[in-house]
């Protein structure tokens, strides 16, 4: 009678390491992917706070997604954009706004004292005006509505700008003036954004701000496409799902803290 062959395994200690090794691999890797993701999920939560902690320590701040108006002790108006914050000095012969993050729009009221408003290593000279200040991730802008107002750089450098006119500001480099639609560029104090041909990776950004989110955009083509429209800011996750359909991107939002588009 014929028996079948019987497989005989090594039992030497060195297969069985082996094997071992083998079966606890990818719990390894499954543990590094864990790590992993932990640390992306801490960091997109720093990302996040850290600006919110700026805002905590400035004099007056507002929320993601909110505009807050206020009247200061001199009777001029600020106007907070969404997620800004600035500090405010009235007490000295020369009263100062400091913008920490954000945009503010000024209605500046005469009472015999300099107006400054100072972004990073930039001062703005107020001479009776009404006019905006941004602090954006690669630049910083100024934007005059009404009167005059004067830029000055930590080098001395200087511009003077007459209403519809936009300066933007890099580091200590100041710019070219440039004429613009002051109205369309400051329409956020209506709840609304009026783009223009402008890439659509900065409407994504404005909208994604709105919501307090960061935004990952996947399509760096698609990201660099001119688009035109009127966005409600005040419905600023419509929005968005709505440009993002409108542009065959899908859009996934984590947990409120990042918006990745593909």
């Amino acid at each position: 009678m014929n028996s079948s062959p019987t497989s005989v395994l090594p039992t030497e200690p060195g297969y069985r390491a082996h094997k071992a090794q083998r079966r606890e691999a990818p719990r390894s890797w499954l543990g590094w992917t864990v790590a992993a993701c932990v640390l992306l999920v801490g960091a997109l939560v720093l990302m996040v706070q850290l600006p919110y902690l700026q805002r905590l320590n400035s004099d007056v701040a507002s929320a993601a997604g909110e505009r807050r108006q206020i009247q200061l002790a001199d009777g001029s108006k600020l106007m907070l954009d969404s997620a800004s914050a600035v500090d405010v000095d009235l007490r000295g012969p020369v009263r100062k706004v400091r913008l920490v993050q954000g945009q503010v729009f000024l209605d500046v009221i005469h009472d015999g004292r300099p107006f400054v408003v100072e972004v990073d290593d930039t001062r703005i000279q107020v001479l009776g005006t009404r006019f905006a200040v941004s602090r954006g991730r690669d630049r910083n802008e100024v934007i005059l509505l009404k009167g005059k107002v004067e830029v000055s750089s930590a080098f001395g450098e200087k511009r003077m700008l007459a209403p519809g006119q936009r300066l933007s500001l890099r580091g200590n480099n100041l710019g070219q003036v440039e004429r613009v639609d002051a109205e369309r560029l400051l329409a956020w104090r209506d709840g609304q954004l009026r783009a223009r041909d402008v890439p659509l990776r900065d409407v994504l950004q404005r909208l994604a701000d709105y919501q307090g989110s960061r935004l990952l955009l996947l399509d760096e083509q698609a990201g660099r496409r001119l688009v035109s429209g009127n966005f409600n800011l005040n419905q600023a996750a419509d929005a968005f799902a709505a440009l993002a359909t409108t542009e065959q991107l899908r859009s996934h939002n984590l947990a409120g803290q990042l918006i990745i588009v593909r």
